[in-house]
């Protein structure tokens, strides 16, 4: 008989990485959708209520303004809705690693009320909230693949492991896999030798991410976010799925949620 599958863990970056992935791909698919169609706004005189009236004719003051953050939105519904895709992800990703039916339930019954008062004020328009949802939990399934283990040795024991031929040697080299899986544990999980450099190299995001909310001018918050996503894209691409390279995606995640929330 065949061996059951060794069932892969979950980890905190692979999570992390999945939830940009969907929340960029999504952003992407709505820059395109109101670049398509732009619907007008449902609230009366919204762009003096909002923005300089009239509008600054000095091109670099237009684009600041256009860069600033702003958590009201515009003065035109943008299929899809930036809010609904934010809330989506962070309700896909919530579920999903909770396996509990009765928080998933209750978790999508707060989104789906949350979406209601969004229409009922007047904020979105109804169609928006739902695309924005469906789109983004679409694009949470594909994915799935973006979650994966960050050691290729653990990689290998669990590809042997699904390719045993019998029953007998599954058990043979079963516990010698555990044993081979337990020593990588303990290696990954020993404390290192923390030294100048290696502090440095840890503190430097999270201190980059904190000079980001608290001391960039909010028109210029966007620019530094498509730099450290840059940033943080060379490391992976250039590392793999190190420690440091997951510490990086997780405050490139806490950052952009600070940043839009």
């Amino acid at each position: 008989t065949q061996p059951t599958p060794y069932r892969r863990p979950r980890t905190l970056a692979g999570l992390a990485l999945r939830s940009l992935l969907t929340l960029s791909s999504a952003r992407l698919i709505r820059t395109l959708s109101f670049t398509l169609t732009v619907l007008p706004s449902q609230i009366p005189r919204c762009y003096p209520r909002r923005f300089p009236h009239p509008p600054p004719t000095d091109w670099p003051a237009w684009l600041k303004i256009g860069f600033l953050p702003n958590s009201r939105g515009g003065c035109n519904d943008l299929i899809l809705s930036g809010h609904a895709t934010v809330t989506s992800t962070l309700a896909c990703a919530l579920t999903s690693v909770a396996g509990n039916g009765t928080l998933s339930r209750a978790v999508w019954t707060l989104v789906a009320v949350d979406y209601a008062i969004e229409a009922l004020e007047g904020l979105h328009y109804s169609v928006d909230m739902w695309l924005g949802c469906v789109v983004t939990c679409l694009l949470w399934v594909l994915t799935r693949g973006a979650e994966r283990e960050g050691e290729r040795e653990r990689k290998e024991l669990w590809r042997k492991l699904r390719w045993q031929q019998s029953q007998q040697l599954q058990q043979q080299q079963l516990q010698q896999q555990q044993q081979q899986k337990q020593q990588l544990y303990e290696h990954s999980s020993r404390t290192p030798q923390w030294n100048g450099t290696v502090i440095g190299m840890y503190a430097l995001p999270t201190i980059l991410g904190f000079l980001i909310l608290t001391v960039v001018p909010e028109a210029y918050v966007n620019y530094f976010l498509v730099g450290y996503t840059l940033w943080a894209g060379g490391i992976v691409f250039r590392w793999g799925q190190t420690n440091y390279s997951q510490h990086i995606l997780l405050c490139l995640l806490y950052v952009t949620l600070a940043a839009y929330l």
